[in-house]
């Protein structure tokens, strides 16, 4: 094997590495963004019903206050009943008032129980959503913690592969690696070994001729289908 051919494999083996680590790169990076989103969803259905919670407070103040409304009203008809001078068709008129406004009331404060209900249940399952929300922010940050590392690990790895290519590539005549840049851009092996007379890339045969100028090692040769660079292993 050509000293060119050597170094064009430890320039390929190099960028499938490279490729590797930007694949596990994004990868991680797409699971850090999965766990913050997943993180603000559940934050967000604790908050949703915090405020479901707040609503029902209000509408049972407003309930009770809408209760005691109605009472005073009654206390007000009974008063002018008892104390006022008034014709027999006020009295009836008072009555009937009475009799529908406390039958307002029965239902106002039936509604006010139930609101009381509604919110004793959702005081308890707002505790446990709470209770769920804490213990998945501590395992969401332990993950994100250690994907945070891989990052780190990642990145590191990245950076110490690019040297290591850069290097690789220092000092190669500007047309080899201008063509292997180019067929890199196209194939993830550019550089592959001739099998049973044919070009592993594209598969189809390649010349005898083509097989002996590479067995001579004498000069880089390319298959004339695809233009993968050729060896003989």
């Amino acid at each position: 094997m050509s000293e060119e051919i050597r170094q064009l494999l430890e320039l390929q083996a190099k960028d499938g590495e490279r490729y590797d680590l930007l694949s596990r790169l994004q990868q991680l990076e797409e699971e850090q963004v999965r766990i913050e989103q997943r993180l603000a969803k559940e934050q967000s259905a604790v908050e949703e019903r915090c405020q479901q919670l707040k609503q029902l407070s209000h509408d049972s103040r407003e309930k009770n206050l809408e209760v005691d409304d109605v009472d005073m009203q009654i206390r007000n008809y009974q008063k002018r009943l008892n104390e006022g001078i008034i014709s027999f068709k006020e009295m009836e008129a008072l009555v009937a008032k009475i009799a529908h406004q406390r039958k307002r009331i029965d239902e106002m404060e039936d509604g006010a129980i139930e609101l009381m209900d509604k919110i004793e249940i959702a005081e308890a399952e707002l505790v446990e959503v709470e209770k769920g929300l804490d213990e998945q922010k501590r395992d969401l940050a332990s993950r994100s913690a250690r994907i945070s590392s891989q990052i780190l690990e990642a990145k590191e790895k990245l950076e110490s592969c690019e040297r290591e290519r850069a290097a690789i590539a220092d000092g190669f005549p500007a047309h080899l690696l201008s063509h292997y840049e180019g067929l890199h851009s196209r194939f993830d092996d550019p550089v592959v070994a001739i099998l049973g007379g044919l070009c592993p890339g594209c598969k189809l045969k390649v010349s005898s001729t083509t097989v002996e100028r590479a067995r001579t090692e004498t000069e880089i040769v390319t298959c004339q289908n695809c233009s993968r660079i050729l060896y003989i292993s």
